[in-house]
């Protein structure tokens, strides 16, 4: 018996964010309480699982108790790094909907009934995610319950409850028929469920379903409740003021976050919790901000064997066949991984879907949730950097070019659906897309077949320079020093003694803090503070209308805690030294930002950043469905801003095709002969 009070008071489930408190909650309730505060399970459940009788596993404590829900036994869960605990459920052998209730205390839970038909190869598996209902007992026990889902059991499928928690309770699951059955259709993607609830012409799913990777998915069973329809207007009026009071700087505020509201606002009348939340999911990519992203719940695995790592490009050798885009730069496949034998360095990815791959990519926003986007418009690095798992979720067929590396010469358009893409048994190696075609270190460098360069920083001698030149390179892909932990130093210590010319490859920078970023630039450059930092966007407007003399005001206030500081009193400002960029975001913004003009010993190769000159703010929920929300601008000492413009290089310059297929990596060799060349490093 637990304590509860005699109506079992419902107090509405909570979204804790860093901000407030987003209330949702659906009607569903779990069994039945008696005034006593006594727990029985729904008369109609198909199954129930007391854990009075559940055998022990690892990370997992089974805890005699009094203040059980139901009987005199609990579990505590306990995942640290390691497995979820799982328990097998066993539903009728009939087609139904069902939606399964349980109960947690203490800490949040991460949990799914799964199902899976591994005996026919039929339809693909799912699971269906637990939300907080509403329903908090007075002694913490809060009830978790999934939308309604439906299985295929004539078709003897496999069902399983996984739990991940650290250290929280669980107790008390029943599933219990509810809604109406819909067996899994198949489809050709990229049918897309617009986040009005309408269905485009001619699509084969249903209501709350979306098409990929060739079947109708479900959208509602991974996502919360649609919130009843006395609070959605509340719902919606919590996330409007949250994007309107705290999102952006002063340029993707004018740019991006008017969209953002509207699609907001339209989900008043959302008939299903999936429009509803894929709405809200889509005006979070219509931010079009390189901080703002999700943890999303929703990700399905593609099919089709594709470990191949696409760049922007130049495919001079293919242009004559099929003509550059006027907005984009090609898509050329920069390597691969040992398992391919579609694609291949060189080869060239004309259109999914009959479309430029970047429009493409860039087009599913309000279907893919892991959208990701730069803020500066004309960076689309990421999107690029998306588009294996793009192609194997959401297209139904690509058109390449193949060229022949020993002839130097490509051949015609080839289209191939993606189902006909070799099967991927889970065993291929993916390399990991770095935007590097190749590494200059010999051995000293990152694996070049996993491309494993996450482990950096990289650095020593490179291949290339010859006896007297101590050129040397550096590989890594952030920028941040863990307090007093300085990842940096050993290299920068080898270089300042060492070397004689310098090539900094960070052509993936997954950012860090203004730190790292400042020291980054300490040897290279002289000390100067070039912005500062205004902080959280806090205040109502203070981006909008936004003038220069507000601007100059707010470059002073913020100097005394934001000044950004790079350089060095005691730099080696003759030294050539060469930065590579290609894909760059957050801190790795703004260290280019602090080398660029720094010195004319210093010159930017490549592409230009995200623009993503901002902090975030994060919220959190269950299902690990979350998301960060960028918030704040870099401010110029003339009262300009910086988020929405990319750190522009002093040469821009992508992988040629005729490059890749000569083994030869443009920007790299291009660096290399400027440092070997530069008249006045020398002075």
């Amino acid at each position: 018996m637990i304590s509860c009070d005699a109506t079992c008071t419902m107090r509405r489930g909570s979204l804790i964010v860093t901000l407030g408190i987003l209330c949702v909650a659906s009607s569903a309730r779990a069994g039945t309480w008696d005034p006593s505060g006594n727990f029985s399970f729904d008369p109609s459940a198909v199954f129930i699982q007391t854990f009075d009788d559940v055998a022990a596993q690892p990370q997992m404590t089974i805890v005699r108790s009094g203040d059980a829900v139901q009987g005199a036994t609990y579990i505590d869960v306990n995942v640290l790094n390691g497995t979820p605990v799982s328990f097998a459920v066993t539903l009728p052998a009939k087609d139904a909907s069902y939606v399964a209730r349980m109960y947690a205390r203490t800490n949040r839970v991460v949990a799914s009934i799964n199902v899976s038909y591994p005996n026919d190869g039929g339809s693909p598996s799912f699971g269906a995610l637990f939300y907080p209902s509403g329903l908090v007992t007075t002694d913490g026990w809060y009830e978790v319950v999934t939308n309604p889902f439906s299985v295929q059991g004539s078709r003897a499928p496999t069902e399983t409850l996984t739990i991940d928690a650290n250290l929280a309770d669980v107790d008390a699951l029943e599933i219990v028929p509810s809604g109406s059955f819909t067996a899994f259709a198949q489809c050709a993607p990229p049918a897309l469920l617009p986040t009005s609830g309408s269905l485009p012409s001619g699509s084969t799913c249903g209501a709350h379903q979306y098409c990929e990777t060739g079947w109708c998915r479900d959208g509602n069973v991974g996502v919360p409740p649609l919130p009843p329809p006395d609070e959605i207007g509340d719902v919606l009026a919590y996330l409007h003021e949250r994007l309107a009071i705290f999102f952006g700087g002063v340029y993707s505020r004018g740019n991006y976050l008017p969209n953002a509201l509207a699609t907001i606002d339209a989900l008043r009348a959302a008939p299903d919790a999936w429009t509803f939340w894929n709405g809200v999911v889509t005006a979070i990519h219509r931010l079009h901000d390189w901080h703002t992203t999700l943890g999303s719940p929703v990700n399905i695995g593609g099919h089709g064997l594709l470990p191949v790592c696409f760049v922007e490009g130049n495919g001079d050798l293919s242009d004559g066949t099929v003509a550059k885009d006027p907005s984009y730069f090609d898509v050329l496949v920069s390597y691969v991984g040992p398992a391919s034998t579609i694609l291949q360095p060189g080869d060239r990815l004309v259109a999914i879907n009959g479309m430029h791959p970047i429009a493409f990519v860039e087009s599913l926003d309000a279907i893919d949730w892991g959208m990701w986007r730069a803020d500066d418009p004309d960076t689309h690095a990421e999107a690029v950097e998306r588009m294996v798992s793009v192609i194997r979720r959401f297209a139904t067929n690509i058109t390449y070019i193949h060229c022949d590396g020993a002839q130097m010469t490509c051949g015609q358009p080839t289209t191939i659906a993606v189902t006909d893409l070799p099967f991927d048994d889970g065993t291929a190696l993916y390399p990991y897309c770095d935007h590097r075609p190749l590494y200059h270190l010999g051995a000293n460098g990152p694996d070049p077949v996993a491309h494993n360069s996450y482990n950096g920083p990289f650095y020593g001698v490179a291949i290339e320079s010859q006896p007297g030149e101590e050129i040397y390179n550096m590989v890594w892909n952030d920028a941040y020093i863990d307090g007093s932990t300085n990842n940096y130093a050993a290299a920068y210590g080898a270089i300042q003694s060492n070397a004689k010319a310098v090539i900094l490859d960070h052509r993936l920078g997954n950012g860090g803090d203004v730190q790292g970023a400042q020291y980054l630039t300490s040897i290279f450059r002289p000390d100067q503070t070039i912005a500062s930092w205004a902080g959280f966007n806090q205040t109502v407007g203070e981006f909008d209308a936004y003038t220069t003399n507000f601007g100059l005001e707010l470059y002073q206030i913020s100097l005394p805690t934001g000044a950004y500081e790079v350089g060095s009193t005691n730099a080696n400002t003759a030294l050539p030294t060469a930065l590579l960029i290609a894909r760059d975001g957050s801190a790795s913004d703004w260290f280019p930002l602090g080398m660029r003009n720094g010195s004319p010993n210093i010159r930017v190769f490549g592409r230009h950043t995200a623009g993503a000159f901002s902090s975030y703010f994060l919220f959190d929920y269950f299902e690990n469905f979350n998301w960060r929300m960028a918030s704040g601008d870099l401010i110029n000492p003339d009262g300009s801003t910086h988020l929405g413009t990319g750190v522009r290089p002093d040469e821009e310059i992508v992988p040629a095709q005729s490059d890749l297929l000569a083994g030869i990596d443009t920007a790299y060799a291009r660096a290399l002969d400027w440092v070997r060349t530069c008249t006045e490093c020398r002075q």
